[in-house]
């Protein structure tokens, strides 16, 4: 081993001698540094120097930054994620050029650690195949157990399906991988076959045959923009609707608003009783990454037939809210406040928490209210009008932003873009 790598080891190893939280007596970090370089030494042992440092310092000082500093959800989890990489990067780069390594070999160790060019640049799919074999060997057997039996599929599938086809081939040759989980590691283009987008919505309970026809009205307008895509429609209210649209080999968009339990947790249940365990989710309508563009274009349109300007229009966004999850006031909080460029002022309003729809509508002037909802439901018919009628609002009310023109065109780009990562 030659000095420069000795010593950005031996500093990284020092920095996660620090982490206060031990496994098995041995500092977590340190020890999950060391492992990793096992693996890496077993399939990787003609690795670069980058690669080396990359496995060895991938968590460098993670404790130094914990989950719970981000909100709860995927959005607060993936910040977390990204912030983590980029601190990792900062940390080790550091040390590289303390220790002499030059400006390209730096740059490629950012580029490691912050996943760029992930299927595309050898060393960044290496380093993710050594973090798969690390988690596999050495934390799957505790982490399973406190999962449940609906969310570990898919936990094993996006492992699965990060790794290299050598590196899936080879697991399957040494882990004692259960007959339910090895189709997962099975060959990329038969794994990864995807037949057909499902778009999913709550429905109603009570009578669920309209919605549910409204769900498939509008997985008919997404596939006009999808040509030789097969796209379904189906609610969790109407009995069977489920399991006859999707399949372990589907792309589950869910036409809902807010990433949390219903995403995370009941949909993923669902989909496994409905013999679709393997079925890959997308984020939902509500956080759709053109949806933020959508919503400009349509009040932009709405203020323009009144004759106001952008900059002296207000935006009434509304939106369900919720007294036991903060999930849907934090996506409408977070999009009010990317949406505030574009107009005078955003005001944000909830039927089930504060601030309550009628008292953020209330003398509000060059106002327009919409609806942040994917489809027009009881909510939207009642509790949001009498709101609105009770705060004195007179400007206009649109259609809920999911019954948009523009909508399913959208759906469509996101559903292009989730199957091309999928099967590419």
């Amino acid at each position: 081993m030659n000095t420069k790598l000795e010593t950005v080891l031996a500093a990284i190893d020092a920095a996660n001698a620090q982490d206060p939280n031990l496994d098995d007596g041995t500092p977590s970090e340190l020890l999950y540094g060391q492992r990793m370089s096992a693996e890496q030494e077993r399939l990787f042992p003609q690795a670069s120097d980058v690669l080396r440092i990359a496995c060895r310092g991938q968590h460098i000082e993670r404790w130094t930054l914990p989950r719970s500093a981000y909100p709860e959800g995927r959005p607060g989890y993936l910040q977390w994620r990204q912030e983590q990489g980029r601190r990792h990067a900062d940390r080790v780069a550091g040390l590289m050029q303390d220790a002499g390594y030059s400006d390209d070999d730096i740059a490629q160790a950012r580029k490691l650690l912050t996943k760029q060019g992930l299927k595309r640049d050898p060393e960044v799919q290496a380093l993710e195949d050594v973090i798969c074999f690390t988690f596999i060997r050495w934390y799957l057997g505790d982490f399973a157990p406190t999962q449940p039996d609906h969310k570990l599929p898919r936990i094993i599938e996006k492992t699965a399906r990060k790794m290299s086809p050598e590196a899936r081939a080879r697991a399957l040759a040494e882990f004692d991988i259960p007959e339910a989980f090895a189709p997962f590691f099975a060959d990329d283009s038969a794994q990864r076959r995807i037949d057909a987008a499902v778009i999913v919505s709550h429905g109603q309970p009570g009578d669920p045959g309209p919605q549910q026809q409204a769900i498939e009205d509008l997985a008919a307008r997404v596939a006009a923009h999808l040509p030789g895509v097969t796209v379904r429609g189906a609610t969790l209210a109407m009995p069977g609707a489920l399991a006859a649209a999707a399949t372990s080999n589907s792309i589950i968009y869910p036409m809902f608003m807010a990433e949390g339990w219903f995403t995370g947790i009941e949909l993923p249940r669902r989909l496994t009783e409905a013999g679709a365990p393997g079925a890959h989710i997308t984020r939902p309508f509500g956080a759709d990454p053109g949806l933020e563009a959508l919503i400009v274009a349509r009040a932009h349109k709405a203020a323009a037939e009144q004759g106001w300007r952008p900059d002296e229009t207000t935006l009434l966004l509304t939106a369900h809210g919720s007294q036991r999850s903060q999930a849907s006031y934090t996506i409408t909080t977070a999009l009010a406040e990317r949406l505030q460029p574009y107009f005078a002022r955003v005001v944000t309003g909830f039927v089930e928490q504060e601030p309550f729809i009628a008292d953020a509508a209330r003398g509000l002037t060059h106002a327009i209210s919409l609806p942040f909802f994917a489809l027009r439901a009881e909510h939207v018919l009642e509790d949001l009008p009498q709101a609105l009628d009770e705060a004195g609002f007179d400007g206009p009310r649109l259609d809920p932003i999911g019954l948009d023109p523009e909508a399913p065109r959208m759906i469509a780009e996101s559903i292009r873009a989730e199957m091309a990562r999928e099967t590419g």
